[in-house]
């Protein structure tokens, strides 16, 4: 899983150096925490509506999403 908080210590570090960093790579970072905490609360809900354990931890894990084709 990507460290987001070692991407966010890295961004910084950089700036302090005067070194670019695209917008775009901090809304991305912005959009991935936000995606873990809407899992976390679907994980949270199928644990106590009492699913297959084994479920929810594909669900933990985000295998449950669909490999998308070339």
């Amino acid at each position: 899983m990507i460290d987001l908080d070692a991407l966010d210590a890295a961004i910084a570090e950089s700036e302090r150096r005067n070194m670019f960093t695209a917008p775009i790579v901090k809304d991305l970072i912005t959009e991935l925490r936000e995606a873990r905490k809407e899992r976390a609360a679907v994980v949270a809900w199928l644990e106590k509506a009492g699913w297959m354990p084994s479920l929810v931890e594909v669900f933990r894990r985000g295998d449950h999403r669909r490999e998308e084709g070339p």
